[in-house]
């Protein structure tokens, strides 16, 4: 599936998501009491096995996944990814070093559902303020997952569905100590799809 949004539609995506990651790294900046700035540099709208190499590169390996679902007039399954070692680093500013890896298991499960939480509601409250568009959302999950088959496992755009679409954002954290590489998707299925261009083309309207 080829990427149709228009450059006015990724620059408003770009600059909708730009706002809500600035609102989630404030909150992030405090539970890990480390100033964390957050950027949004790139948009990519593809099919669900393209989005898997967007994501590594081509390369398979373990990532560690914060999924929630949203419904409404706009429905997507968004997943937070972060490879392990990343995830490992978030989790340990937040409870400490002296722990184990044998030890951090539900730990991590339950840092890295919270840090889900708080980046993923950040940005889908920001969306649906300024593209006037309200979400129901689930409880955050958490596992660790194969890269290849990190959508597989999606509930809204299962691989080699070719009416769904991932959309997937390359966030990269900045912190003082460390530079930690995430990204987030959105799987939207078809009526969904057009459902956020129809908000998309509003916005720009009222921009006009």
């Amino acid at each position: 599936m080829k990427d149709s949004m228009t450059d006015l539609e990724r620059d408003a995506l770009v600059e909708i998501f730009n706002v809500g990651v600035g609102a989630a790294a404030d909150v992030l900046s405090q539970m890990v009491q480390e100033q964390v700035l957050l950027s949004v540099p790139r948009i990519h709208v593809c099919s669900p096995t393209d989005a898997c190499g967007q994501v590594t590169g081509g390369a398979v390996q373990p990532l560690c996944a914060v999924r929630q679902t949203y419904s409404g007039e706009v429905s997507a399954e968004a997943i937070l990814m972060f490879p392990e070692r990343n995830s490992l680093e978030l989790v340990r500013m937040m409870v400490g070093d002296e722990l184990g890896l044998e030890h951090l298991t539900e730990m991590e499960q339950e840092a890295m559902a919270e840090i889900g939480n708080v980046i993923l509601n950040a940005v889908v409250a920001k969306l649906g303020e300024m593209l006037r568009l309200e979400f129901d959302g689930s409880l955050p999950a958490v596992d660790v997952v194969s890269s290849d088959r990190i959508f597989c496992a999606g509930t809204r755009a299962p691989a080699g569905d070719h009416d769904s679409s991932v959309l997937v954002l390359q966030i990269k954290f900045e912190l003082s100590s460390r530079c930690i590489h995430g990204y987030l998707a959105f799987l939207l299925d078809l009526s969904s799809t057009h459902g956020l261009r129809m908000r998309l083309a509003e916005f720009l309207q009222g921009l006009s």
